[in-house]
């Protein structure tokens, strides 16, 4: 009879509930518990409810729908399904606005409606990220925190997925507060998240990460892949590396990572290592198993250009190596079609990475520089992207000519090169002097650049020292550069910041193009050498010979007495040919070393793509 019942209520709740579908609830409330089930949940999937018409006055209802002789178990039963109606009735992604969000959330949580707060932390990030910010700014911060305050509550009950989605969600936003402040383009929007997720020193908001860690922790063994890399990642994106009782969190994510790691994706692999790498979280155990992961797969056909990209990265940044996932994914690389989905990023970190650890494979290298020479332009190359190219190259010690004279005419062609920083120009000109090539027009432009600066980018000694060695190596005379970094020198009282190679490449390099300027080489520059006297080795002390000579020739003061004795064997042991200034033999030619690339900014990794992205609802 029930059933009849239901059925009939069917045929007619699409139009409206009228008076037989309340006989029949009237029917149902003297009925069986099931039956009342099965009769709210029935009208409320026709959506035959309108949550907010006001019941009669004259008996209880809910929605406009009167139930006359009811019982307290379906009156129980319909607060609950009115209440699940009205909670997946708020499509998160629809709201317009951060405002909106915050707004509806918190009434939510005044009335006691669940609030999703997975969907709620992803559509703020995303909207933050995005800058999708309302033109009527009129945030509440007090919305916020009860916002934060319902999401510390709600972690213990909240699935493993929505866990991983709140904490990237909000390590997202803090991500883009430091980036508004690096930027200086603060609005009211990072100002009120940032005063909530962050302390005085912009450090991650103790209080609600430590819930957010605390409750990854209990849930941890329920993790997916998913779940666990994108948890990784947040934390990466946070700088932080959260412990438990001692216990670091990241390494309780590698372990439960290693145990299921056949189950991983590209992404989910390439994010993971990513995200210890730029943490500074050394996991042998971890890299090892990702590691053997790559390299066990019959093709790379599944990965991405950057997964292939962030993963080489990771090792070299970590300093790991792995043979056998270096040689799969340079072969995997040679073997394509085409790179023409690999973007500059891709190109520079790989083979930045092959370089930096010292990993050899020449195929790689030809087919990547092939394919950048066959560029109609480079315009999509950043300053760094061209600097990280050339440098993996003069360091593997790969002749290429084309892909240096193509990176270094599409440096001339640019309006001007305020956009490079001091070390990024001088990994460029130290690159083509490490592999003998010219490019005047490169050099001139470089140059000049430098010797026109305002000093509001200021060059360190490693810098300065790599640009004069790289300007003498292959006999480029440049006064106006010279000139600016003599006098830059000239200007310091303290030379401290030199080390040994620095002092003696800049002593040298001067002495061989012939440029004299006096000031620079003053009482803080000779202190300088006498002060790092024992850390001159046999090389550095025949350069500073070669400087004395070039210096007396100019009637300016030399070595002093208790060091030139020193440097006068040293140029005998080196056998040169010649004590001349611009004798270039190989035996008194130092190559100047450089500090690596430094990762100005880390390559960033691309969201877990859409289908497996549990920010995407």
């Amino acid at each position: 009879m029930d059933r009849c019942l239901l059925g009939r209520i069917g045929l007619v709740a699409k139009l409206q509930l009228n008076s037989l579908t309340r006989r029949a609830l009237n029917s149902l409330s003297r009925s069986s518990i099931a039956s009342t089930r099965c009769a709210s949940s029935l009208i409320l999937r026709y959506q035959a409810i309108d949550v907010r018409r006001p019941a009669s006055n004259n008996a209880a209802g809910f929605g406009g729908i009167q139930i006359f002789n009811k019982t307290p178990w379906m009156m129980q039963q319909m607060k609950i399904s009115v209440r699940f109606y009205n909670q997946k009735s708020w499509v998160v992604r629809d709201c317009k606005s951060i405002d909106e969000i915050l707004q509806t959330a918190s009434k939510r949580i005044d009335d006691s409606v669940p609030v999703p707060i997975a969907a709620v932390w992803s559509s703020i990030s995303r909207m933050i990220t995005q800058q999708q910010f309302s033109k009527h700014r009129n945030i509440d911060i007090h919305n916020i925190q009860v916002l934060l305050r319902y999401t510390s509550d709600s972690l213990k009950k909240s699935k493993t997925k929505d866990l991983a989605t709140v904490t990237l969600s909000i390590a997202k936003i803090v991500r883009s507060i430091r980036e508004a402040h690096q930027r200086r383009h603060v609005n009211i929007y990072h100002q009120a998240f940032g005063t909530v997720l962050q302390d005085e020193n912009s450090k991650p908001n103790q209080s609600i990460f430590h819930a957010l860690v605390k409750a990854t922790d209990a849930k941890l063994p329920d993790f997916k892949p998913q779940a666990l890399a994108n948890t990784a990642y947040a934390y990466a994106l946070l700088g932080y590396d959260p412990k438990i009782n001692e216990r670091s969190l990241l390494g309780e994510i590698a372990k439960k990572s290693i145990d299921c790691i056949q189950h991983f994706e590209p992404q989910h692999l390439a994010n993971t290592v990513w995200s210890y790498a730029k943490l500074n979280v050394d996991n042998p155990r971890l890299f090892q198993s990702v590691g053997d992961s790559v390299a066990s797969k019959n093709d790379l056909n599944e990965f991405k250009p950057q997964n292939l990209s962030n993963i080489v990265w990771a090792y070299a940044k970590n300093n790991t190596t792995h043979a056998d996932l270096f040689r799969k994914v340079g072969d995997g690389i040679v073997a394509m079609e085409d790179l023409s989905s690999f973007k500059p990023q891709d190109f520079a970190n790989i083979v930045w990475a092959y370089a930096k650890i010292n990993i050899q494979h020449p195929g790689l290298f030809k087919k990547v520089g092939d394919s950048i020479v066959a560029m109609d332009d480079l315009r999509s190359f950043d300053p760094q992207a061209l600097a990280n190219i050339v440098w993996a190259y003069a360091t593997s010690n790969i002749q290429q000519p084309g892909l240096f004279k193509k990176v270094g005419d599409s440096i001339v062609e640019m309006d001007d090169l305020s956009s490079f920083k001091p070390q990024e120009l001088a990994i460029i000109v130290w690159s083509y002097a490490t592999n003998n090539l010219q490019h005047p027009n490169l050099f001139r432009k470089v140059g000049d650049t430098i010797a026109s600066s305002d000093g509001s980018k200021p060059f360190t000694a490693q810098n300065l020292a790599n640009i004069v060695w790289a300007y003498a190596k292959l006999d480029v005379k440049h006064p106006g550069l010279f000139t600016k970094i003599g006098k830059s020198i000239g200007a310091l009282d303290d030379l401290s910041s030199f080390d040994s190679q620095a002092v003696a490449n800049i002593a040298w390099s001067f002495a061989v193009v012939d440029i004299d300027v006096p000031v620079a080489f003053n009482d803080a520059f000779t202190r300088a050498i006498v002060q790092k006297e024992n850390e001159f080795i046999t090389m550095h002390l025949s350069q500073l010979y070669q400087w004395h000579v070039w210096q007396v020739k100019k009637s300016n003061r030399g070595l002093p007495e208790s060091i030139l004795e020193r440097c006068e064997r040293a140029l005998k042991t080196s056998r040169s040919s010649s004590s001349a200034p611009n004798d270039k033999c190989s035996s008194i030619l130092h190559e100047a070393t450089i500090n690596d690339p430094k990762e100005n900014h880390l390559p960033e990794c691309n969201e877990p793509p859409a289908g497996t992205n549990p920010l995407r609802r």
